[in-house]
C-alpha cells in the first residue's frame, strides 16, 4: 500500500512538502521537490498573466523509485491546480 501526501497550497503550491509511505513505512520526505509546467508572464503594460499547469515531482527524485510510486505520486499531485501565480 502506498500513501502519498503534500501539503503545498497557495500561494506557493510547488513549495510544499512530499511524503510517500509505503507498507507503513516512511521512503520519501522532501521540501521543494516539485515543479509546475504553468508560468507566470507580464506583457508590454505590465498586466500579469498565469497560465495554470500540472505539478509534477522533480524527475531526478522519481526515477530512484518504481513506477508504482511514480504514479501513486502522480494521481496524488494531479489533485492541485497550479500555477497560481504565488511566487510572482
Amino acid at each position: 500500500m502506498i500513501q502519498v501526501e503534500y501539503d503545498g497550497e497557495y500561494p506557493c503550491t510547488c513549495m510544499g512538502n512530499l511524503t510517500i509511505i509505503k507498507d507503513g513505512i516512511e521512503i520519501y520526505q522532501e521540501k521543494y521537490c516539485c515543479h509546475s509546467t504553468g508560468s507566470v508572464w507580464f506583457d508590454d503594460d505590465w498586466n500579469d498573466h498565469v497560465e495554470s499547469g500540472e505539478l509534477i515531482w522533480n524527475e531526478e527524485d522519481a526515477k530512484e523509485y518504481s513506477e508504482e510510486v511514480q504514479k501513486a505520486v502522480s494521481d496524488k499531485l494531479s489533485e492541485y491546480y497550479v500555477c497560481c501565480g504565488g511566487c510572482v
